[in-house]
């Protein structure tokens, strides 16, 4: 595939409007800097010089954009300066994890615990040609298939999974590497041509959010599909009767509002709280919601100096998201991200936490009166997810940078392997005094190599 990296806009920042006043990070939810902090920042970030915080304190959650009163798109300066950084020093080894087409990525590694009924729902969402109205199930649901496994939902759409379309580039773009996303455009843009198809419903905001906007407007790649909001779709299928609620659940809630729900001017705030509110929850919000939500730790991964801290920045930053939804005194923490959940759910089992938490599709499940396996299949998925991560921690420790050299498994296909040593820690992590053990270790580990300390904070 011709490649130009040329091609795709870099001046999505409006440099000519901006006028420094520091706003935008000064009114970010994750770094509040003094005022006069924040205007050299983005200052030094247009310039091209040192960042002394933003490029290894952000957490890419968007809302800077929200914040600047002149929308001059500070979050894409930010991304570009990433997109620098990656250019020289690569990838860091961990973030092999996310990559479908290398060899040790999760969802090769998951595939040793995938039960029967899972390994079926995911072949069969593999190997379905695209036809009527698509679901786009997603790289991160993928983790997770018994949220949308067997539900009556399905059969509304064509289900699939295809890996190396990466999100879509969503991860991606959110850690800067802008070069590869639009290469990934290119790859999703030609293989929608190839569908004859009415609709395409990602499952994910963020991937709406990519095919909607990044991709016309930032990697000037325009897409003949007509891709339909999967919330939207949904609250239009319950207000119209089509797909009836059966039960009030009478459960109260609060909602994780994902990075990704912040652009498209707030188009994705609304649809899942009606939702819920459809199903009979109370929702009990957050004191960071919308434009000001905190991230779930995902995006803490892409601002790093040295790559040991990684691991621990998320899961600092997940164990905070997961200490501000315990605050509200609400049964159950809601995310409508694939994404966020399963790294919730890792961070619940870490720190101990007792508050649910639900994928949105759950909810719906349950007042349609599906059964789930909850909290068992969520508890299992989360301690096998926490051993993948422990071995390719131990592994980076060893491994080198990398630069992100093949997008699709047609050029580089990855192979099932046995994998005895990540078998071997998933077998300790089965047991409850390991399991003890193993938190405590881990928290002590996350005080001592979290990178992203706090900024003095008060009024510039």
């Amino acid at each position: 595939m011709k490649f130009n990296p040329d091609d795709r806009n870099r001046q999505v920042f409006n440099v000519d409007a901006c006028t420094l006043c520091g706003e935008c990070f000064h009114q970010c939810p994750e770094l509040h800097l003094p005022l006069d902090i924040a205007r050299q920042e983005i200052e030094a970030l247009i310039n091209g010089r040192k960042s002394r915080y933003v490029l290894s304190h952000c957490t890419t959650c968007f809302s800077c954009n929200y914040f600047c009163p002149y929308d001059c798109k500070p979050y894409q300066l930010i991304l570009e300066r990433w997109n620098e950084l990656y250019l020289k020093r690569g990838a860091p080894y961990i973030y092999r994890f996310v990559c479908p087409t290398m060899d040790r990525n999760i969802w090769q590694l998951l595939d040793l615990f995938l039960p029967g009924p899972e390994k079926e729902w995911i072949n069969a969402w593999r190997s379905r040609k695209p036809k009527g109205d698509v679901l786009l199930i997603g790289n991160y649901v993928h983790l997770l298939p018994f949220v949308v496994g067997g539900s009556r939902l399905l059969d509304y759409f064509t289900p699939l999974v295809l890996l190396d379309h990466w999100e879509c580039g969503a991860y991606l773009y959110q850690g800067g590497y802008l070069d590869v996303v639009k290469k990934i455009a290119e790859k999703c843009r030609d293989e929608f041509n190839t569908w004859d198809v009415k609709n395409v419903v990602p499952l994910l905001d963020a991937v709406h959010c990519m095919i909607t906007d990044v991709h016309p407007n930032e990697m000037n790649i325009k897409h003949d599909v007509n891709a339909i909001n999967f919330h939207q779709w949904l609250l239009d299928k319950i207000d119209s009767k089509e797909i009836p609620l059966t039960r009030q659940l009478n459960m109260s809630v609060t909602v994780h509002d994902n990075c990704y729900s912040k652009a498209g001017g707030g188009q994705y705030w609304d649809p899942p709280r009606e939702i819920l509110k459809r199903t009979g929850c109370n929702i009990i919000e957050m004191d960071h919601i919308r434009e000001k939500a905190l991230c779930c730790g995902f995006g803490a991964g892409a601002s790093w100096d040295r790559p040991i801290h990684i691991l621990f920045d998320i899961m600092d930053v997940a164990g905070k998201k997961i200490k501000e939804a315990e605050a509200t005194g609400a049964d159950a923490l809601v995310s409508y991200c694939g994404g966020c959940l399963y790294l919730l759910w890792t961070a619940r089992e870490l720190f101990g936490s007792k508050i649910d938490i639900y994928h949105i599709v759950e909810i719906q499940r349950m007042a349609m009166d599906e059964e789930i396996d909850y909290p068992d299949s969520h508890v299992r998925r989360a301690w096998d997810l926490i051993a993948i991560i422990t071995y390719l921690m131990i592994l980076s420790l060893f491994g080198r940078n990398f630069m992100i050299k093949e997008i699709s498994l047609d050029q580089s296909p990855v192979e099932q392997r046995n994998f005895p040593s990540v078998r071997l820690i998933r077998r300790l992590l089965s047991v409850p005094l390991i399991q003890f053990v193993y938190k405590k270790i881990f928290k002590i580990m996350v005080k001592l190599l979290k990178s992203k300390k706090r900024v003095v904070r008060g009024a510039g």
